[in-house]
């Protein structure tokens, strides 16, 4: 028995045969230590995850038991790969994530209240500062997030309408099915789709939700007023909404709507856009506020493409590419000659 196995299995790519000698591996002392490691190695995770308190006793005889039981069950609820851990414990750690939730209900011993409790529970995703994931849900749909972030998945996912809740920013490719709609919950809005490729970002104490459509077609509408028709836009493949919840309005733009995945790709684009129209997408981006020494200089149109920087660097390329200065005072920036 190798680790490499052990981890293939972690992540649900074994087989029948090779899951039946990895739970006969972790018989031994070997492998009980292992899993062991990996409990320890994945604490803070769990703790950040508010997983410790449904799991008091947590060891490996009975994460053991829950395997054994998982296996037994041949249930795989949500395939999950992390993008930025490394080595076998952090590689692990992903698929543990769900064998930890498993593991409360084998403590019970009661086969058929685990299937019960376990189709109730929320699952709840979530990352750190400077840190990504990618996620797979149970419908196919993959869900790539940004740091910072933190989905909850409802207990009804696969049996009623397919819905979520976001705090942050994350990329979403939703599988299609037409009989269930893909629904997103975020602050005081709603996005719905069938299936499309987007971008949601609605971060904790920010009062704006923003939509950013790769491909298909997302319905953005506010969730705090008794008729949703009153605030909601329809959103096509190039769009880009913003909804101002302090304002109750949504507007939208066909304008490098790239950037708003800079996050993810690394790179601002723009091409032949005006000055006052990248401080639009600054502001979005960074919260950043443009002012002009002369009102000349929102028509500045504006070349460039270059690695997402610090937002003093990305006022800098600007600068130099248009052969204006500029002057930052915290969150706001002065542009004038030269």
């Amino acid at each position: 028995m190798t680790k490499k196995l052990a981890d293939k299995y972690f992540n649900n790519k074994t087989t029948p045969a090779e899951s039946k000698a990895v739970l006969e591996w972790f018989k031994t002392p070997e492998g009980k230590q292992v899993l062991q490691e990996i409990i320890e190695a994945d604490g803070d995770l769990m703790e950040r995850n508010d997983l410790r308190n449904l799991i008091p006793e947590l060891d490996s005889e009975k994460l053991f038991t829950s395997i054994q039981e998982k296996i037994n069950r041949k249930r795989v609820l949500y395939s999950i790969r992390r993008t930025d851990w490394v080595g076998y414990a952090a590689k692990a750690a992903a698929a543990m994530l769900v064998i930890f939730i498993a593991a409360l209900f084998s403590i019970t011993h009661q086969q058929d209240m685990v299937e019960q409790v376990v189709e109730r529970e929320p699952v709840l995703f979530q990352t750190e500062d400077e840190q990504h994931r990618e996620i797979t849900l149970g419908d196919g749909t993959v869900v790539r997030m940004n740091s910072n972030s933190k989905i909850v998945v409802s207990s009804d996912f696969m049996r009623g309408a397919r819905e979520i809740t976001l705090t942050g920013e994350a990329f979403f490719d939703v599988k299609h099915n037409p009989e269930k709609p893909f629904v997103i919950h975020a602050n005081q809005s709603t996005v719905e789709v069938l299936g499309t490729a987007f971008n949601v970002r609605s971060l904790y104490g920010e009062s704006n939700i923003q939509v950013a459509v790769m491909e298909g077609s997302v319905l953005l509408k506010d969730a705090s007023v008794e008729n949703p028709q009153d605030l909601e836009a329809t959103l096509s493949k190039g769009q880009y909404g913003y909804m101002d919840i302090l304002e109750r309005t949504i507007s939208v733009d066909e304008f490098a709507i790239e950037n708003y995945l800079v996050w993810k790709n690394g790179r601002l684009e723009f091409e032949n856009l005006s000055l006052n129209h990248v401080c639009i997408q600054l502001n979005r981006l960074y919260d950043i506020k443009c002012h002009y020494a002369d009102p000349k200089f929102e028509n500045l149109q504006l070349t460039a493409n270059f690695s997402n920087e610090s937002i003093e660097k990305t006022l800098t390329v600007i600068s130099l590419s248009l052969g204006i200065e500029f002057v930052q005072e915290g969150e706001e920036v002065i542009w004038k000659d030269s």
